[in-house]
């Protein structure tokens, strides 16, 4: 049985038990059992309460053994004291489901924490039972007329699905879509989510055939890598919009690299829902226009979503400003036929726009307008049409919205409109909207939802279609890799390295265990990772020595565990040329580092070889422990200017070389590497497998908090590390 079924009895069920149903006004029991009523539930239901005979004149049971059948799911809306206990009840007459409306746990305090900790061994006991809540609006099936909760209003049946934390938010896009004839196939608030939560419910909605798209309100994930793991599924077959709350919380610990400072958590979310596939919108009128639209079931897949966008209005500064939006957001206007522009010179005036978007001028008649939008829906090179129409004084709005309803519109295509205006639109907004055409108050919303749509596609399209490297696939070249045997010796060594380090993770994170530059660098070449040769020298003259057998010219870096921007306190020396100029710069450091810092220790001064290379481009590779996903890998434009320029992708390992690739190119300095003004292009295979080796690095070493390799160059033949650095 697949998993995600056992959710059925609960989102589907056909026999319901309310615990805590009542005639009492007020009481939450009185208005779901009510609901359920007025709504006319399909399935059976019971009410179960311990001192009444009857409710709303129907017999009840005093507790849920008492009841005639095994009921698919109870509804518990009893003082919080009595949930565990009912929840174990439940678990021991079989009942596959529970939901939990009833408020009064972790969200009161440390007593409301205690009972939910209660609440939580109770359903542990029983694997087989599913619960929904506690602290919840409840759920919303409208196909059976379900509505366990006490929301008013029912929305009639369609393919969208709602799934939110937030009980208000609930009722406002409830009491929101009804009046717009919204259809949804599931609605559901989901409380605390101490067993069913966002990535159980996208696991069922995958592969529930009435569900055609699903809108998300997030405030926290519990399940972080199954919910990775059910969005990505879903969102490969339906879109999946998201709104992530609290996207400016401070960070709970303080950087302690520049990855640290960089890589805030909402940035983290961002990198999750880019990986999965999911579009993330900004506002509540953003949720409501890709509700909107996803409402239609054509709609249904990535497939159905066209990309190439014209303009048909009877007011030209309206038509401009929805263009506008459109190309704003790399949106396609897309170029109308010569045939299709034959036509319209045939039944237009002479003075139309003779392009898109088409200005079928003011005095429009509502056959006109009709005959415009017919033929541009015709042509070959168009998707979607946005009518735009607003109230002038030859307009008439109801008529125009009659003609426009009677146009049958291709499978393939799409049509939504814009009746600005007020009351004059209205009847002919109903019109529209009573045959299956989306209007929208003003142009620019109706474009955003679109766009939207079209972010889905082509997300969904690069997690179908991976972009390979080069023209022959290849993704990894830059260094043989080892067979089996090596690999076992990598290991091996790896794991001798660790343990020269000592206790490097402890188990309160407190004092944090910086690495050294030098054992940063055996780290990364324990994983191949190419980088600099390093040295420790204690003198001026030892640095002289070094720099004598290394080849001039050389740098010279501070060695101490407390100082991090070695920079930032003239810790670092570049391109000394001769013996003289290294124990000038040896004696240079230490008097600025004892100034800048007298409470680091300096354990002595690195010597390395100095890299020049022409054409080249530094970046910057860090890695960071976040607390609700684990380890996230961030890739930007690096050097002392990283948190300057705070240009950066991130993404969670282990990072696949393609989604590695996207990355770079999301990134503002991409030109660069790309080859800007007739700059040798980067080694970006180089490039990418360095990224790849060191997501490898990151996903291997859980104790590692956070990292820094920065600068790491690359120029048109290879790449390599200059600076790294491990905090566990």
């Amino acid at each position: 049985m697949n998993p995600s079924n056992r959710l059925e009895p609960l989102l589907a069920p056909r026999s319901v038990a309310v615990v805590g149903a009542s005639d009492s006004p007020g009481k939450v029991g009185t208005s779901i059992f009510q609901n359920l009523l007025e709504h006319r539930f399909t399935g059976t239901v019971y009410p179960v309460n311990v001192k009444s005979k009857t409710v709303a004149a129907q017999r009840a049971y005093g507790s849920l053994s008492d009841l005639p059948e095994r009921v698919d799911l109870a509804v518990l809306c009893t003082p919080a004291t009595t949930i565990p206990n009912l929840v174990e009840q439940c678990g021991n007459l079989g009942i596959p489901a529970a939901l939990v409306i009833t408020a009064g746990f972790q969200e009161i305090g440390s007593a409301g924490l205690a009972l939910q900790l209660e609440l939580i061994r109770a359903i542990s006991k029983y694997p087989a039972l599913r619960v929904l809540g506690p602290n919840c609006l409840g759920l919303i099936h409208p196909e059976s007329r379900l509505s366990a909760s006490f929301a008013r209003g029912m929305p009639k049946a369609g393919g969208l699905a709602f799934v939110s934390q937030s009980g208000a938010l609930c009722t406002a896009f409830l009491d929101w879509s009804i009046r717009e004839g919204i259809g949804f196939s599931n609605f559901v608030s989901l409380g605390n989510q101490i067993d069913v939560g966002f990535s159980d419910l996208l696991e069922y909605l995958a592969d529930d055939p009435k569900t055609t798209a699903a809108i998300l309100y997030i405030e926290s994930i519990t399940k972080p890598k199954a919910f990775i793991q059910a969005a990505k599924r879903f969102s490969l077959s339906k879109p999946l919009i998201a709104y992530k709350a609290g996207r400016f919380a401070a960070s709970a610990q303080a950087a302690a690299s520049h990855t640290g400072s960089l890589a805030g958590l909402d940035e983290v979310y961002q990198a999750v829902m880019e990986q999965c596939g999911i579009v993330r919108v900004y506002d509540m009128d953003s949720m409501v226009q890709c509700a909107e639209l996803l409402s239609q079931t054509s709609l249904s897949g990535p497939d159905t979503i066209g990309e190439r966008i014209a303009i048909v209005t009877n007011a030209g500064g309206p038509g401009v400003m929805a263009s506008d939006t459109l190309l704003e957001h790399d949106g396609c206007l897309t170029q109308l036929g010569p045939s299709t522009i034959a036509q319209l010179n045939e039944c237009l005036p002479p003075n139309w726009s003779k392009g898109n978007p088409i200005d079928v001028i003011g005095d429009a008649t509502p056959e006109r307008f009709a005959n415009a939008l017919r033929i541009v829906l015709s042509d070959s090179n168009v998707d979607t049409v946005l009518a735009i129409l607003s109230p002038q004084a030859m307009t008439n709005p109801t008529q125009t919205a009659q003609q426009v309803s009677q146009i049958p519109i291709p499978p393939s295509k799409r049509l939504v409109a814009a009746w600005m205006g007020g009351l004059s639109m209205q009847a002919g907004i109903e019109i529209l909207q009573s045959n299956g055409i989306r209007n929208f108050d003003t142009p620019e919303q109706a474009i955003r939802g679109l766009l939207r749509l079209i972010e889905y596609k082509r997300s969904n399209r690069r997690l179908r279609t991976p972009e390979p490297l080069d023209a022959t696939g290849s993704l990894r070249t830059c260094n043989q890799e080892p067979n089996g045997s090596e690999q076992a010796s990598e290991r091996l060594e790896r794991k001798r390295f660790l343990e020269t380090l000592g206790p490097i993770a402890p188990e309160d994170r407190s004092p944090k265990t910086v690495l050294s530059e030098v054992d940063s660098k055996r780290l990364l070449n324990l994983y191949r990772i190419p980088t600099t040769p390093i040295e420790i020298a204690s003198n001026a003259d030892q640095a002289v020595a070094l720099a004598d057998a290394m080849g001039y010219p050389v740098v010279l870096k501070i060695h101490s565990p407390q100082i991090t921007h070695k920079t930032d306190v003239g810790g670092v020396l570049l391109s000394l040329q001769n013996p003289e100029a290294v124990a000038n710069a040896f004696r240079s450091i230490e008097r600025s580092v004892s100034k800048a810092r007298p409470d680091a220790k300096i354990q002595g001064i690195t010597v390395q070889p100095m890299i020049h290379w022409t054409h080249c481009v530094e970046l910057i590779f860090g890695s960071k422990l976040d607390p609700v996903f684990g380890p996230v890998i961030l890739v930007g434009f690096g050097g002392v200017t990283a948190e300057l320029f705070k240009d950066r992708a991130i993404g969670l390992p282990p990072i696949t070389p393609e989604r590695l690739m996207a990355m770079l190119k999301s990134l503002q300095c991409w030109p660069l590497l790309d080859g800007y003004r007739q700059r040798p292009k980067a080694n970006i295979e180089a490039l990418v497998d360095v990224m790849t080796r060191y997501s490898e690095l990151i996903s291997e070493q859980d104790w590692i908090q956070e990292s820094d390799l920065n600068p790491v160059l690359v120029n048109d033949r290879q790449a390599i590390v200059l600076d790294a650095r491990f905090i566990g």
